[in-house]
């Protein structure tokens, strides 16, 4: 099985697309920024959930596929997802439905703003439930309170259909098959009922096609030793965007493979030019932190919003063409604030990671008996000094 360090490039993509979808949802406050205002790629960044998802069932198995072989395994390997994502979810959950209410009303109570409601007059026991039980990202009929997090709710349950697909079928083959299946199953379903990127309802299927993609990648990289000219990654990378151009017009079942296309033309490919960049310590940083980048960004666009509007008389405006509502703030502003929002978030997710995602990522490193050395990517950080390279 290939080393860490030989995958250390597929990291930081993670973290790059994470700052796109930042900036992409940045719009509520920036949409007329030098960045945003007619950018079509950012209009469509939501196609690049796919490629977490494919590049989650990559990884995904190659750090478990020789791990989970029992019930018992299967578990721990679903115990040790809930310890790596739940936690900052359930805090960004409890900082919408009850910080943010709460800081608010406290605030409109000292200054004495006229009608003002009392906190919590939008409660859904319902969002509260499927937030709680990380459903919401296919029981509700709408994204609530911490919207990015739909994507953590299909995937958890996405990691549970893998346990139960590996440790019933124990053969490279029979995975292989079982993979495929599901991914005719679930691209099928995408297409008859007309699902295009969706966040809620079929978002279940959505992530599940793309998420077994990635594990046809796996075994197709681990079956066929091929070399491709690093032309090849400029050229995938090339094709992607070209998709993600004419996203209105283009098939939600074909963007995964494209993002398949581009993983394995990386690992096929010799160390070129642009790994060696994807290999750049502040990349594998922003990799390591994406997590929390993608799960806190949109509580600091919330807050700056709701700043504009409370204390320089900003009001929220609705998009005739788009129907999405935004705070319309001067393009030097808005680009300022679009920056600063991003950093901001950056900064943020590497107090959530130093602070309270290693804390349970060591959690669930105790939990494994596999010894460190055979540990795979996804398992420890993924910044390392010069001396812990080969640890």
């Amino acid at each position: 099985m290939a080393s860490k360090e030989k995958f250390l490039f597929l990291e930081p993509i993670r973290g790059i697309f994470a700052l796109v979808v930042v900036v992409a949802h940045g719009d509520h406050i920036a949409n007329s920024s030098f960045l945003l205002n007619d950018n079509i790629f950012m209009q469509n960044a939501t196609m690049l959930l796919d490629m977490f998802f494919v590049l989650s069932g990559f990884v995904i198995t190659y750090s478990y596929a020789d791990r989970v072989n029992s019930l018992s395994s299967a578990a721990a390997f679903q115990f040790n997802r809930f310890l790596r994502m739940y936690p900052l979810h359930i805090v960004m959950f409890l900082l919408f439905a009850l910080g943010f209410p709460l800081i608010e009303y406290t605030f409109e109570s000292l200054v004495g703003t006229s009608g003002r409601r009392p906190p919590f007059s939008d409660f859904d026991i319902h969002d509260v439930i499927n937030n709680i039980f990380l459903t919401q990202g296919f029981l509700a009929d709408n994204i609530s309170y911490n919207y990015p997090s739909w994507s953590v709710s299909v995937e958890f349950y996405t990691y549970a259909t893998f346990a139960i697909v590996i440790t019933l079928c124990s053969s490279d083959i029979s995975r292989i098959y079982s993979s495929i299946l599901l991914v005719v199953i679930t691209g099928c379903t995408l297409y008859f009922t007309d699902s295009r990127y969706p966040e809620t309802g079929m978002a279940l299927f959505r992530c599940m096609y793309s998420f077994f993609i990635g594990v046809l990648v796996f075994y197709i990289y681990s079956n066929f030793t091929i070399r491709v000219a690093p032309i090849f990654v400029y050229l995938s990378f090339i094709l992607m965007f070209i998709f993600l151009y004419f996203g209105n017009y283009i098939s939600s079942l074909i963007t995964p493979f494209t993002y398949a296309l581009i993983f394995l033309s990386l690992l096929w490919s010799e160390m070129s030019g642009l790994k060696k960049f994807l290999c750049k310590p502040i990349l594998i940083f922003l990799g390591t932190v994406s997590y929390g980048i993608y799960m806190i960004h949109a509580a600091v666009w919330y807050i700056m919003g709701r700043i504009l509007m409370k204390f320089f008389g900003y009001e929220l405006v609705e998009n005739p063409q788009t129907g999405n509502w935004h705070v319309p703030v001067e393009p030097v502003l808005a680009t300022i604030l679009l920056v600063f929002g991003t950093c901001l978030s950056i900064f943020l997710a590497y107090l959530s990671y130093k602070y309270l995602e290693l804390h349970f990522n060591r959690k669930a490193i105790k939990m494994s008996s596999v010894p460190k050395k055979t540990r795979g990517l996804g398992e420890y950080p993924l910044v390392y000094k010069n001396s812990d390279r080969n640890t």
